[in-house]
């Protein structure tokens, strides 16, 4: 797919962040997406902080969900004041 449409798309905001292991190519795989597409999707999941860089290599970025951990710990901090 070269354009998103809107199925894709919601499909995009709404499952992608909860994935553990996100790249371009999951995305290919899974969201049936163009490279270049992939990548800036990716890009625009990281802008609005629903995912992030987990290891970044020349040839390929690796993201993660954001949350987990952290949610945890927000919620373990707050519970000890």
């Amino acid at each position: 797919m070269v354009v998103l449409d809107k199925p894709t798309y919601e499909r995009l905001f709404k499952e992608v962040p909860t994935y553990k292991l996100i790249s371009q190519s999951v995305l290919v795989d899974r969201l049936k997406l163009n490279g270049s597409l992939a990548r800036v999707a990716l890009k625009e999941l990281t802008a609005q902080g629903l995912i992030k860089p987990l290891t970044i290599h020349h040839a390929q970025v690796i993201y993660t969900r954001v949350g987990g951990d952290e949610k945890a710990s927000a919620k373990q901090t707050a519970s000890e004041e």
